[in-house]
């Protein structure tokens, strides 16, 4: 009898986990479709940008379906997430050429920007004769920093666009006196919103090219007022004229901004000399009268120091850029992660990352998001050190919950294995995200955690809808239903 009542039960147990098992597989189905189904808000956008972040090689067939989608942001996604998983992480021209034009340029400007281009598919589509006058300037400005030859002939024949933005950036490219002062009397002539939005194109291309040849275009924009300029606009010239030929844009600078400058011009000038790379000198700082006790600005200026050659860079020149994205102020502290990201030495940035990886008591919104972004960097130049801080942190503490919301946010193949290693006690919000990290991973998972992922994918761990749908991804995958995972999507 005994014996009969414990098989009862045990068929009982069985037939529950499979009709658990049934419905997870429903919602996570319904997740997934609902997720990558285009939504007025974009979500579906931040949903595919997740999907694409796991780096999932499974995920080939997800993104080949979506390279025709309707909407072209995603087949921006699409192209993207198949090339970042491609053998050697470059694009593919054939896909290139198959999507619509405005997903070719932001595709194409990406792409370049991500590193995902080699010489040869650079090439390949420059000499496709339909590709538009945008990418290809793009494509010649890269092929010319790589192989430090101009085609003459193609960036000719860009001068006579009618778009001024690419006009203007190729005729500057090409370096003729001639094409440069007739696409300068066409931007002249623009309306203002077209001068406008050319004029800001041309000036990000020469500062995210370091066109240093175009000092004089620039220079005559400033002194002899070859095009009408708003303050803003202004700016933006003296900012690229600072990134491009510093020597040249001093004295241009000290003459931008009254004797007696407010402290919004004191901010906005000296946060201008650090993001052109330049270490403020005393005379700049005399001049913006600028009291380096200030908590703000003189915190700002001491900041400065990093732009100097990292050989010269001290502890207390770090320990200040530090101080400086504590004080809350937005655009220093962007200034300051970029500064540490592309210049400081890797012991330099792994100092500054650790610091701010740790939260400090009572600390508000923008110093949270600051060590969400630090630990993502600390992951990638310093593992050793990450492992440290995130072994450090109490469980489910507010400190455990955003170095796990920084290591979601990162593909580094270490991270799976630092999260087996954390305690788990149920399904807590740094529970829910220590187990999707582990369903990132190849090992099979216990019974009792596969019924967890499915809870998460179904919605029940109070996740952001991203997260959602990566837990929805992971759990079809490993029931062996990638399938119909990929069949549940909306292809449109």
């Amino acid at each position: 009898m005994r014996c009969t009542v414990a098989i009862l039960v045990s068929i009982l147990c069985t037939q529950a986990f499979a009709s658990n098992d049934s419905d997870h597989t429903e919602a996570a189905l319904r997740q997934l479709h609902r997720a990558t189904t285009t939504q007025p808000d974009g979500q579906h956008l931040l949903n595919l940008s997740a999907l694409r972040a796991l780096k999932d090689p499974d995920l080939r067939p997800f993104f080949n379906q979506f390279s025709q989608h309707t909407d072209w942001h995603v087949q921006v996604h699409a192209v993207l997430g198949i090339a970042e998983l491609s053998n050697d992480h470059t694009i593919d021209p054939w896909l290139v050429q198959q999507i619509s034009p405005t997903a070719r340029e932001h595709v194409i400007a990406q792409a370049l920007d991500d590193g995902l281009f080699q010489q040869k598919q650079i090439e390949i589509l420059l000499q496709w004769p339909p590709l538009e006058t945008a990418p290809r300037l793009l494509l010649l400005a890269d092929l010319q920093l790589l192989q430090g030859t101009k085609n003459e002939a193609m960036l000719k024949e860009l001068t006579n666009n009618t778009d001024l933005s690419v006009a203007m950036f190729a005729a500057l490219l090409l370096g003729d006196p001639t094409a440069i002062q007739t696409t300068t009397q066409s931007l002249r002539r623009a309306t203002n919103a077209d001068k406008s939005v050319a004029l800001a194109r041309t000036l990000q291309l020469v500062r995210q090219y370091k066109l240093k040849d175009a000092s004089p275009w620039l220079q005559s924009l400033l002194e002899e007022n070859a095009v009408a300029l708003s303050e803003d606009e202004r700016y933006w010239v003296l900012y690229s004229m600072l990134s491009v030929d510093p020597l040249v844009g001093e004295a241009y600078w000290s003459r931008a901004f009254p004797e007696e400058p407010t402290r919004r011009n004191q901010a906005k000038y000296l946060l201008l000399l650090l993001e052109a790379g330049l270490t403020p000198s005393d005379e700049q700082i005399t001049r913006l009268h600028i009291d380096l006790e200030d908590p703000l600005l003189g915190l700002m200026a001491r900041a400065g120091r990093v732009n100097r050659p990292t050989s010269i860079v001290t502890t207390s020149d770090v320990t200040s850029l530090i101080k400086l994205v504590s004080k809350g102020h937005r655009g220093s502290a962007e200034w300051a992660f970029r500064v540490a990201k592309n210049h400081l030495s890797d012991s330099q940035a792994e100092r500054f990352y650790m610091a701010l990886s740790v939260i400090p008591e009572k600390a508000n919104a923008m110093r949270k998001a600051a060590a969400i972004k630090a630990f993502v960097q600390l992951i990638d130049v310093a593992p050793a050190s990450a492992w440290n801080i995130l072994e450090q942190a109490d469980d489910n503490s507010e400190q455990q919950k955003h170095l796990l919301l920084a290591m979601l946010q990162n593909p580094n193949k270490d991270i799976v294995e630092q999260a087996t290693k954390l305690r788990r006690n149920g399904l807590n919000k740094a529970d829910v995200m220590t187990l999707l990290l582990i369903a990132r991973g190849s090992s099979p998972l216990p019974d009792i955690d596969e019924e967890y992922l499915g809870i998460i994918a179904a919605g029940g761990g109070h996740l952001s809808q991203s997260l959602e749908t990566q837990a929805a991804w992971l759990y079809l995958k490993r029931m062996g239903l990638a399938d119909r995972a990929l069949a549940a999507v909306s292809p449109e």
